[in-house]
């Protein structure tokens, strides 16, 4: 998750991220259960939580509690570190074990919003926009849960244009304001973070420019979290180690010589041509093959069946369907001691990718609920080498451009799907439900791209996505989707 874009975008949590916070619930639940001795009940839909819970409350929670605050440290004229450190100064602050913060327990709780502005409606899980503008603001709430203990909580931003303590419902609280770089558009410029250490947890609110700071407030401040026995509608809050390891393996990442992002002709000798047929590398899917049968382009989403389309693809066409341009804005990014703006600007015309993927069972065994999944990512050669260009940068500044980040704001920065016309599984989305052997099932996928790309188009069906090269889209093969003139 890049924190700089969630500032410009609205929160969307990634799939892989949905199944790591999934995965990490299940992990802990587990781990709950082989400590006691208790029944057991199985749900088809849902994860099992201990029924212990609130019991191991009473002693993880209240006996030998630290009082913890979190703060604002400011570190230069425009950056801000929002923390949580132990408060030394009350009784309640002495610890029967002082060198270690960790909480043996974390329960499971369960959010209650008692208030919400007028005309804001729940939209997803955690997310609230108003009818009017819906999925384009309002706001969207996040928790982590302190498993490495409170007051290890720390995250730097740079780019701020106002901050102050303050008190939510007797919590302690940060807020934070952002440039709001694009006047005429809804951009998640707030931010509020709340601590809950009686249970360890903390609260990540981003707010949009169509809520006022008074409304925001007052929505955290309606914000009440308790812990439950209950296995349903409980938080899904990301366990705070797995967040540093994310935060360090980026850096890592960022810190290497990005050979994700590279191939050589040698590693791309598995591409297929339109029309190719080729066969699925997913081991629960080996008796699988796949063809792109057909690849249509067009200036307009007539194509597509509008009655499964997302809202984004509407309202990025006219009345006629006709698609509109992209706005290219050329930002020089804030720092700790400076605010970002937009140096300049200009717009490119949009196109649909519409794809035809045929999806045919050669074994003798029916398959239930296959993934399907397309990433189109933009791929030029130089030499012997193939580059991916990073779906975050449209253009890469030289050494004399004033500007640093060139930001394509039109829904043709996407590279996942964003359409499909068949759904299933348990969230009726991008599976097959039901292939025979012999059948063969037909799904249509589009993409909006600029006319600028058309030319360094190459789709990767490989189910784990991903716009760099991998391991794995690389041995699946990329399908060669450029558009020559």
């Amino acid at each position: 998750m890049n924190l700089d874009n969630l500032k410009y975008e609205f929160p969307r949590m990634p799939e892989d991220m949905k199944r790591m916070v999934e995965q990490e619930v299940k992990k802990q639940i587990e781990t709950k259960q082989s400590r006691i001795a208790k029944k057991h009940k199985t749900f088809k839909r849902t994860l099992v939580a201990s029924a212990a819970a609130v019991m191991l409350l009473g002693t993880t929670t209240w006996a030998g509690i630290r009082a913890y605050r979190l703060y604002q440290e400011h570190t230069g004229a425009h950056g801000v570190a929002v923390k949580i450190s132990e408060n030394n100064t009350g009784t309640d602050a002495v610890s029967a074990d002082p060198q270690n913060h960790e909480p043996s327990e974390i329960p499971n709780v369960k959010m209650t919003l008692s208030y919400l502005p007028e005309g804001m409606v729940a939209t997803d899980e955690g997310k609230y926009s108003y009818e009017e503008t819906l999925y384009q603001g309002g706001v969207s709430i996040a928790f982590y849960r302190m498993d490495t203990g409170d007051d290890t909580f720390s995250l730097k931003h740079d780019d701020v244009l106002a901050s102050e303590n303050i008190t939510v419902n007797g919590h302690d609280g940060v807020y934070l304001e952002y440039p709001h770089l694009y006047k005429d558009e809804i951009t998640f410029n707030q931010r509020i973070y709340v601590a809950y250490p009686d249970v360890h947890y903390v609260m990540e609110m981003y707010a949009a420019s169509d809520v006022t700071k008074a409304e925001a407030l007052k929505i955290a401040e309606g914000i009440t979290l308790t812990p439950t026995e209950e296995t349903e509608n409980i938080v899904r809050a990301w366990d705070w180690s797995s967040h540093l390891a994310s935060m360090e393996q980026q850096e890592e990442s960022a810190e290497a010589d990005l050979s994700d992002a590279v191939a050589s002709r040698e590693e791309m000798k598995h591409t297929h041509a339109i029309g190719e047929t080729f066969t699925s590398n997913n081991p629960d899917t080996k008796d699988l093959t796949l063809r792109v049968a057909d690849v249509q382009i067009s200036d307009n989403i007539s194509l597509l069946d509008l009655s499964v389309a997302d809202h984004s693809l509407k309202e990025e066409a006219d009345e006629n369907n006709r698609l509109r341009p992209a706005d290219i804005l050329y930002i020089k990014k804030g720092d700790n001691d400076t605010l970002s703006e937009v140096i300049k600007s200009r717009q490119v015309a949009q196109k649909l990718v519409y794809v035809t993927v045929e999806y045919t069972n050669t074994g003798d065994q029916e398959l239930t609920d296959v993934l399907f999944f397309g990433t189109l990512a933009r791929i030029y050669e130089d030499g012997d080498n193939f580059y991916t260009r990073t779906a975050m940068q449209y253009e890469t500044p030289t050494d004399h451009d004033p500007w640093d980040t060139a930001l394509n704001k039109g829904l043709s920065s996407l590279w996942e799907m964003q359409y499909y016309d068949i759904f299933g599984g348990e969230r009726h989305n991008n599976y097959i439900e039901y292939l025979a052997p012999d059948e063969t099932a037909t799904v249509h996928m589009g993409w909006i791209v600029t006319e600028e790309e058309l030319g360094q188009l190459y789709l990767n069906l490989d189910t784990y996505g991903g716009s760099d090269f991998s391991d794995t889209s690389l041995d699946l093969g990329y399908v060669d989707l450029r558009q020559t003139n």
